[in-house]
């Protein structure tokens, strides 16, 4: 009986980071059935029977469990030394290779993924590699890297996905979403990096070539030119000399335009309108200014903002080849009835392009490229201001955490979980997905309205132009006529 309540109390203590826990008992007394005296002072020795990879098994001291006490656990800090010591016992970590390829680099496919300066290629598989590694030093274990096609797609037997499932291999070196069909496969030991993926494009001007010359609508500028002429009728009639009603009309307008008027009546009725024509200039003038930068500021980033939109546009498509892409979204029938209508819009042949083929399309302003944001943020770095503060994103997948990865019910997974969990509280995670995770460069101009272009100020240029062209005409007009009155009055 008394056997049975140790067992039940070693039950209720909690191992955590147990690879295997065996308990032996044994009595310090020799006990009997007859001889139930001295049962408070039996005492259990519980021993921690550890299978070591690479050793046999051994027995170590654990705890001690007596009636009086309960169970005391005396050597737990070095139960979980013991788990964190696997003397350099050889894990392997299945690794997708994403991008790499002898003739693209120079090396091996471990040294692709340690070099920094390619730090922006393959984000992903970096960051759950070095974090594997990570966990694997903690243990004091030694990394195998075994590499293979593809990610987290099962249609092709060099899969990182299908070598945790089989236990070919221990860890992923590909971060992997959470998904439903995956629980019953994988276990997920450590998160690790936000993923977010879709459509990145430079958004087309909605500014108008003529919002200089309409800036406000058609009864805006009828009500104006009214107010214009009474205004010049009264500035008109109270004029008194004949200098003021001859020039009255353009008093008139020349204040609208917030120019000098010289021709200033006398009297306090030519005075009062003509002040009440400065005040209701002043206000015409602020008002209009005010809507060529409310149609400036307006005149921004324009363009598709769903998948929908992004097929009734002008733009074509191209996306990243990675196999979540192809396999999951692009290849295959999906329940997505926008993404299903794009493609049967936009999708072409020469559909999946990398990553710098993708930028330059991105730069040419007519293709919406599809990748990964935190594949395509580095090379952002090579826009304009101009093109930084014009893109636009469209989401295929919303922000979410990716996981490292490890074989389902396997004898290392909740070593890995307490790893990971290390990483995270010492805040080497957090250091590692910063120094990766490069973000796009801010718009230095944090333009609040669009730049003006020549296109904008053309139609007021020519307008310009043609009121210069027609003073001319008008001071030939003028020399002829003065030349006309002149002779008929020699005559």
């Amino acid at each position: 009986m008394m056997l049975v309540q140790a067992i039940a109390e070693l039950f209720k203590y909690k191992m955590v980071g147990s690879i295997i826990v065996l308990a032996c008992w044994s009595s310090h007394d020799n006990t009997s059935q007859g001889n139930l005296a001295n049962i408070t002072d039996l005492v259990y020795n519980i021993n921690d029977v550890y299978i070591h990879p690479n050793v046999s098994i051994s027995l170590h001291p654990w705890a001690v469990w007596t009636i009086r006490g309960g169970l005391q656990v005396l050597f737990e800090r070095n139960r979980i030394l013991r788990r964190q010591n696997l003397e350099h016992y050889p894990i392997r970590i299945a690794t997708p290779m994403g991008l790499y390829s002898d003739g693209r680099y120079n090396g091996t496919f471990k040294e692709y993924l340690l070099d920094m300066t390619m730090a922006h290629r393959d984000i992903g598989v970096r960051t759950g590699y070095i974090s594997s590694t990570l966990m694997i030093q903690w243990l004091n274990a030694s990394d195998v890297l075994v590499p293979t096609m593809l990610w987290g797609t099962e249609v092709n037997n060099s899969s990182m996905m299908l070598m945790l499932r089989y236990g070919s291999s221990d860890l992923g070196g590909g971060a992997l979403r959470m998904m439903p069909e995956r629980f019953r496969k994988l276990d997920y030991t450590m998160p690790i990096w936000p993923f977010n993926v879709g459509f990145t494009y430079l958004a087309e001007r909605e500014s108008s070539s003529n919002m200089f010359l309409k800036p406000f609508t058609i009864n805006v500028w009828w009500c104006t030119l009214s107010l214009f002429i009474v205004l010049a009728l009264a500035q008109r009639i109270t004029a008194k000399q004949p200098m003021e009603k001859e020039g009255a009309y353009i008093a008139a307008l020349a204040t609208y335009l917030q120019q000098d008027a010289s021709a200033v009546p006398e009297g306090v009725s030519g005075r009062w309108s003509f002040l009440v024509l400065s005040i209701s200039a002043m206000l015409i003038h602020a008002y209009y200014t005010s809507a060529i930068v409310s149609a400036l500021m307006s005149a921004g980033r324009g363009g598709p903002d769903s998948l929908r939109a992004l097929g009734d546009s002008k733009y074509a498509i191209a996306s990243e080849d990675y196999d979540y892409i192809r396999y999951l979204m692009f290849d295959v029938q999906t329940k997505w009835d926008d993404l299903e209508y794009l493609k049967k819009k936009k999708l072409t042949s020469r559909f999946y392009q990398e990553i710098y083929t993708g930028v330059r399309m991105l730069q040419g302003g007519q293709t919406a490229f599809h990748t990964e944001y935190n594949q395509l943020f580095p090379h952002l770095r090579s826009f304009t201001d101009e093109q930084i503060c014009k893109l636009q994103y469209i989401d295929t997948i919303p922000e979410v955490l990716t996981w490292v990865t490890a074989t389902k019910n396997g004898q290392w997974t909740s070593t890995f979980r307490i790893a990971g969990a290390w990483l995270h509280e010492t805040g080497l995670a957090k250091c590692w997905v910063t120094r990766l995770r490069l973000k796009p460069p801010p718009c230095r101009a944090a333009l609040l309205a669009e730049r003006v272009n020549i296109d904008d100020v053309a139609p007021v240029l020519i307008l310009t132009l043609a009121g210069a062209v027609a003073s001319l005409m008008l001071l030939g007009i003028e020399i002829l006529i003065a030349k006309w009155k002149w002779r008929m009055t020699s005559v």
